[in-house]
Order: structure tokens, then sequence, then C-alpha cells
């Protein structure tokens, strides 16, 4: 068999977008086009196909499909495992490329972008039944934020805008799902010196409490010891 009469399996992008809003950790879903081939109209990641003529790179794609399909920018991303088989797609082979990205709270998504609890997916009856293996695709991605939240600052970069200390482990607190010894987490901060103070501060419960931000937005540290959590004796 020749190499021109091979048919290319198709290439596309795929975005897990978390935030994390009244201390609950969300995906973002869109709803796929009417005239869509196949599973039209339903509920979605966002993503698409790659652009050989305008995509230079697999960021170049994701960030497009994200900006034209949610209206956000992500604050972080993170490639995850490729996924590629003759099963995920009716239509043929395919291979899925998908990132795990971060935006804050304060992001603007357009207005027909639909919001879940992760939760939702981390079992045998979501809310909605997602096309492909999107399902699986999210569990992987917070498998994959769950751990790195135990040894790593990568949920810093769920911040965009300077934050407290406090605010930064309730995010901690909300993927791990379990409260965690205060003075363990500041001590791991610490130790990464992933955060530094802007010399600002807010008025939280009647006292000022100072605000930090990153000091490299997009590297994150690695803990000498997974963090502990408050009832972990």
């Amino acid at each position: 068999m020749s190499e021109s009469s091979i048919t290319r399996p198709v290439c596309t992008i795929n975005a897990v977008l978390f935030r994390i809003i009244t201390r609950q950790l969300q995906v973002a879903l869109v709803r796929r086009p009417a005239n869509a081939a196949v599973y039209a109209n339903t509920l979605a990641l966002p993503g698409g196909a790659i652009d050989p003529h305008s995509d230079q790179t697999l960021n170049d794609t994701l960030l497009r499909h994200l900006k034209s399909k949610t209206g956000i920018t992500p604050s972080y991303t993170a490639k995850l495992e490729f996924e590629g088989n003759l099963a995920r797609d009716p239509q043929g082979w395919s291979i899925s490329c998908p990132y795990l990205c971060f935006t804050d709270e304060h992001a603007l998504a357009l207005t027909d972008v639909h919001w879940f609890a992760v939760t939702d997916f981390l079992h045998d009856a979501p809310p909605v039944s997602l096309p492909f293996d999107h399902q699986m695709v999210i569990q992987k991605a917070f498998q994959r934020l769950y751990n790195r939240a135990r040894y790593s600052t990568e949920p810093n970069f769920f911040f965009r805008q300077p934050f407290t200390l406090s605010e930064l482990q309730t995010v901690y607190e909300v993927i791990l799902g379990k409260p965690l010894h205060k003075k363990n987490f500041r001590d791991r901060i610490d130790e990464s010196v992933s955060v530094m103070e802007t010399g600002e501060s807010k008025i939280v419960k009647r006292s000022r409490a100072k605000l930090y931000t990153h000091t490299n937005p997009y590297k994150p540290h690695f803990f000498s010891r997974v963090l502990q959590g408050a009832f972990d004796y």
C-alpha cells in the first residue's frame, strides 16, 4: 500500500477547562453545532480541528478554539495524554490532543458556555452524556490535577489576579476534597518560593491580609513531601 493511499486520521484538540467558584471545581462544556456529522447539538468539551494554514503549534490550535468557543484565554495549560484509536469517533480513526486548562472566577465566558461540577463526571451516571471519550478525558484531567495538588504548586495558577494565602489554601482544599493543615500548607508554599508579596493587602474578616502573586506564572514547583491534611495524624 502506498503512502498516498493511506487515509489520514482526524486530529483534534480538546480543552478540559477548569475553574473554581463558590468552593466548587467546575468544567466548561459547549454545544456542538446543529450540522455536526455526529453528536449534533450535544454538550462536549471545547475544541476542534487543527488548521494547518493558521496554526503554527498545537498551542495555537488550543487557544484559537478556546477563545472562539468560550471567550476565555486560560491562565495555565498543560498537555495531557493523547488519545487515538478507531473506536472513539463513529466516523473512524481519530486522534485527540487534550489539554488541562485553568481559568479564574473573574474570567468572563461567553453566555452559551455551560459549567458543570467536575464531580458530576467522576461516576457512571453523569447529568449529561458526553460524546466521544470526553468523560474519560475529564476524569484523567481531574486525576492529574488531584495528584499534582498533593505534591506541587500547579493549583496556584487558578489565580490570575493577586490572592491571599487563605484563598490559595482553599483552592487546594477544593481539589483534594479535604481541609489542610494550615502550618503544613504554608511551610510548603514558603519552601516552594512560588509566590511573593505584592506589597498590597485587603480586608478579610475585619483584618488585613497580605496579597501575593506568582514568582513564575508558568512553572510549578514540586514539594519535597506531599501536603498534609488537617486530620492526617
